[in-house]
């Protein structure tokens, strides 16, 4: 007989195989857009819209006021209290989008004033049609997050990447230069809430759901706290570079970001959307949340660890194959935004952890108390170049990511020693990795105009193999248990280890 928990653990490991397979095969249709856009628009046009985006990001991390986060905890299991609950997150999401839509309109000059770019006004008032459009699909894609239904997930999100990358290349070829990359993320936000209305069968009715709507504010709160300040924390860097140095300067930088981001960020926050649904639940039915969270100490840091070093070590050949030799300023910021991504995710399951369990107010102390070390350091970096800015937030997040372990070790509670045994075999099977990548770059001589996309290819397909097998060697049970897990057969190494 199957145990509850033991059927959650196969469900949320199949969520994360269909968000990550869905999440990766849209930054893969936007990496191939990328590659030719990287060629016909200017650094420029990149940090444009990246401090535009940058602006977008602040505000969406008020967004919904936590509603959306609250409609996935909730505790009912009762379709009328589910639908209420919905009714009154999409009653808030639309409130707050067409706010914040007019709050930039009236905002646009003195946010491009702050960037020294008055060529950003327009842009940003373009960009805030992106708040209603959003609200649209929150709610749903809330709806799918509770449900787990990650599967169902995958058509919108490959309908936004399609639709953005189709639109920005067709554009940017036209000749619209930066508003290409402006109209490609509207329209890919269109298509992304097109796609959500198609597989989520709820529908907004015209009840306010007022009593609703206080309940969901409520646990909301620290949700929004948490938001922010994550958002201040993840995007101060951009901020930094953008107005210390320019747009030219982020652009680069921007550039840079975007192969971890389609790599390591996107498993990091795949994780995010399937362990906070899971972990709640297993919160609720009063299950050992310690052992969901030694379960993704050992699962998530398996994937992002190598991709991180493997593009550290890769960075050169990477840039130039993909982008070209213009952006070779680049490849500096790429290794260090890997290596700072890749300690990032060691760290993640733990705020996920903090939220599933009902406590956002620590979650949300724990992000001030990072965000006041990292915005001084990053600020005094930025006086020292956009280099400085990167390896500063790779040094800053080592002390983050220690400070996430131990705040979340001591409540769930697990012991440093069942937290170094979960992360062991990923990280030796990544340093064997390593060496074997070191070695080839000595040997081929790296330095010049990069390797061949065949000899890349053969690094890529070396490193996979090194790291396979090591990690094989070292925990042959964790490879076996994730594939058990996907097929429903032996679902329990999904979310437990052994505690310690």
């Amino acid at each position: 007989m199957v145990r509850p928990a033991d059927e959650l653990a196969g469900r949320a490991a199949r969520g994360f195989a269909w968000a990550l397979a869905s999440t990766l095969g849209a930054k893969l249709l936007w990496l191939g857009g990328l590659a030719v856009l990287a060629r016909v628009l200017a650094p420029e046009d990149f940090g444009l819209l990246a401090f535009g985006l940058v602006y977008v990001a602040y505000l969406e991390s008020i967004g919904d006021l936590g509603t959306g986060a609250a409609l996935v905890y909730w505790p009912e299991s009762d379709d009328r209290g589910i639908d209420r609950t919905a009714q009154a997150t999409f009653a808030v999401n639309l409130a707050t989008g067409l706010l914040f839509f007019t709050l930039t309109q009236l905002l646009a000059p003195a946010v491009a004033a702050f960037f020294h770019e008055p060529e950003g006004e327009p842009i940003l008032r373009a960009l805030a049609w992106a708040f209603p459009l959003k609200a649209l699909g929150n709610t749903h894609d809330a709806l799918c997050q509770r449900e787990l239904r990650f599967r169902a997930r995958a058509l919108p999100e490959l309908l936004l990447a399609l639709a953005k990358t189709v639109a920005a290349v067709a554009l940017a070829l036209g000749g619209l230069g930066v508003w290409s990359l402006v109209w490609g993320q509207l329209l890919g936000l269109a298509a992304w809430v097109v796609g959500l209305w198609a597989v989520v069968p709820w529908r907004p009715s015209a009840s306010w759901a007022g009593e609703r709507v206080r309940g969901v504010l409520r646990y909301g709160r620290g949700i929004v706290a948490v938001n922010v300040l994550a958002a201040v924390v993840h995007h101060a860097d951009l901020v930094v570079v953008g107005r210390m140095l320019g747009a030219a300067a982020l652009g680069f930088y921007q550039l840079a970001y975007k192969l971890p981001e389609m790599t390591v960020t996107v498993a990091i926050w795949v994780a995010g959307k399937v362990l906070f649904p899971a972990l709640s639940r297993l919160h609720t039915a009063g299950g050992d949340v310690g052992a969901g969270l030694l379960a993704a100490l050992r699962y998530v840091p398996a994937l992002t660890l190598p991709a991180a070093v493997g593009l550290a070590f890769l960075a050169e050949p990477a840039i130039l194959i993909l982008y070209g030799g213009q952006w070779r300023p680049s490849i500096p910021l790429l290794q260090a935004l890997a290596l700072y991504l890749g300690v990032r995710s060691i760290g993640s399951p733990a705020g996920d952890l903090l939220k599933a369990t009902g406590r956002s107010g620590l979650l949300a102390g724990l992000a001030a108390v990072k965000a006041a070390v990292l915005l001084p350091a990053l600020i005094a970096a930025g006086r020292a170049g956009v280099e400085a800015v990167a390896w500063t937030l790779a040094a800053v997040g080592v002390a983050t990511t220690a400070l996430n372990l131990a705040v979340a070790a001591r409540l769930a509670p697990v012991r440093w020693a069942a937290i170094g045994r979960a992360l062991a075999p990923s990280a030796l099977a990544t340093a064997a990795m390593a060496a074997v990548l070191a070695l080839l770059a000595r040997v081929s001589g790296d330095g010049g105009g990069g390797p061949a996309v065949a000899e890349l290819a053969l690094r890529v397909a070396a490193g996979a193999a090194v790291y396979l097998a090591a990690l094989r060697l070292l925990a042959p049970d964790l490879l076996a248990g994730a594939v058990a897990s996907l097929r429903g057969t032996a679902p329990r190494p999904a979310l437990g280890t052994e505690g310690g």
